[in-house]
């Protein structure tokens, strides 16, 4: 009796300690995303305070995404040859640090350095989180990478809200001051509670890679950025130069004995299409995000209060919905909910394409949350199913793999939600423009319907994907039957 209740007792310590690596993941995911929008609702007041003008300032919102992209894949590589849980606390320590030097920064440049610290703690973090979360959750990795997919979306939705909130009665340091006790608390905890699984035999470095890659990354990354404000021979030769350090990137790895990225992988057409609809439906998410706090602000006139209460509807969803994705898939496989979600989001962009100026809320908020259902249906399964890819010792590199497939969907998603904006804004009114006319919401209305619709044929192809995806699949499965 006395072993039994051992037993009893050890499994319940087992859970707690579980539960709790589950509660350190997503509150530091949470955080990071959080911190890669908030900031924009507090740039006015830093400009102001910190003597810069705009074009400049937007520098502390941009670099955070352009590190973070630079460095996932090598921390992704650097927590299969370490340990992913020990990567993850070095993050949750640079992520806190940075955060100090950001409330401490006195200047334009310190804040810069400071934020890209930050970045970078921020990227070591995300890079392993998904790794230790399939390691964790062998069983029930859907409904943990569900949890992830809702704070990752949590954060991304929640940032202006949060920030508004924050600078409208604190100072804009307060923003980077709320990480402080949630990073220390997270890494303390995860001191006790994560526990790192290092490989036997641990692959030796590739520096020429990383050195290859970094500035490849950051050169095309700083482009999709400056391209927001137009097409420029600076862009266009940022973007070649980025293309020509990826070209050598891969012949380098094709010939490496320890590769920083397994290009292996890449010859699974599954795997591939999995990453490409990930960015896809990201893109979309990230447009639609950018454009409709315009019609509801601009061309309608609500307040933000209300505007903000609105645009909660689209991570309410998720936060309901993303786990039930996630379990479900756990127990009928991650390909159908992947597409139902898919279907979804593609009808409700194109839903939203059709709303008018007088669009009753009553209508309009089951529109939002019908077109959330999608996305948070889509991402459990989708990130299940990347994961599932990942071969031994790996699990890093593909999880920071999927990051980054995130943040360049997003990142796109900008450029590409302004410029089909501004595109039919300037069809309709019959010059060029690139901000929101006053008194004519009619031209915001024609440039919002084209934007909405073009990202609805978007996510439809991501849709066609998917289905040479199940093909694919049924073929294999018809292959191994015959072999048999």
């Amino acid at each position: 009796m006395g072993d039994e209740m051992g037993r009893r007792a050890t499994a319940g310590a087992s859970r707690g300690h579980t539960a709790a690596a589950l509660v350190v993941i997503l509150a530091m995911t949470f955080m990071e995303i959080l911190d890669g929008t908030i900031v924009n609702v507090a740039l006015p007041s830093m400009q102001q305070e910190l003597g810069v003008d705009m074009a400049s300032i937007q520098w502390v919102a941009s670099i955070y995404s352009i590190v973070t992209c630079a460095a996932l894949l090598v921390f992704g590589r650097l927590g299969d040859m370490y340990g992913k849980v020990r990567i993850f606390q070095v993050g949750v320590a640079l992520f806190t640090a940075g955060s100090a030097l950001c409330a401490l920064s006195g200047t334009f440049g310190m804040l810069v350095v400071a934020r890209a610290v930050q970045s970078l703690g921020g990227a070591a973090s995300l890079a392993n989180n998904q790794g230790i979360i399939t390691e964790t959750f062998p069983t029930s990795r859907g409904r943990a990478l569900g949890l992830v997919a809702t704070f990752t979306a949590l954060g991304a939705m929640c940032g202006p809200t949060l920030g508004g909130l924050i600078v409208a009665s604190l100072p804009w340091e307060f923003i980077f001051i709320i990480n402080l006790p949630i990073g220390v608390i997270s890494f303390a905890v995860g001191l006790k509670v994560l526990r790192n699984h290092r490989p036997a035999r641990r692959p030796s470095f590739d520096a020429l890679g990383t050195a290859l890659l970094i500035p490849a990354i950051l050169a095309i990354f700083f482009a999709i950025t400056l391209m927001e404000r137009g097409v420029t021979p600076l862009t266009v030769g940022m973007l070649a130069g980025g293309a020509a350090l990826l070209a050598a990137f891969v012949v380098v790895e094709n010939h490496a004995t320890s590769p920083l990225v397994t290009l292996g992988v890449f010859r699974d057409v599954r795997f591939v299409i999995d990453l490409v609809n990930m960015a896809l439906v990201f893109l979309a998410m990230s447009a639609y995000t950018f454009i409709f706090p315009y019609y509801l602000q601009e061309a309608r006139g609500i307040g933000a209060g209300a505007a903000g209460l609105i645009m909660a509807c689209y991570p309410l969803v998720n936060s309901i919905v993303g786990p039930i994705s996630g379990a479900v898939s756990d127990k009928v496989g991650c390909e159908k909910p992947t597409l139902v979600g898919q279907v979804i989001y593609t009808c409700g962009l194109a839903i939203m394409g059709f709303v008018a100026l007088d669009t009753s809320l009553f209508v309009l908020i089951p529109c939002i949350m019908f077109t959330s259902l999608g996305s948070a249906i889509f991402q459990a399964p989708n990130n299940s199913m990347v994961m599932g890819h990942a071969p031994e010792g790996s699990l890093g590199f593909v999880g920071s793999l999927g990051n980054l497939m995130r943040y360049l969907g997003q990142a796109v998603g900008i450029t590409a939600g302004s410029a089909l904006l501004y595109g039919g804004m300037s069809s309709s009114i019959g010059y060029p423009v690139t901000s929101y006319v006053a008194g004519r919401p009619d031209v915001f209305m024609d440039g919002m319907h084209l934007a909405f619709h073009v990202l609805a044929l978007i996510v439809g192809a991501s849709v066609v994907l998917a289905l040479v995806r199940e093909w694919l699949g049924y073929r294999e499965r018809r292959a191994r039957s015959s072999a048999r």
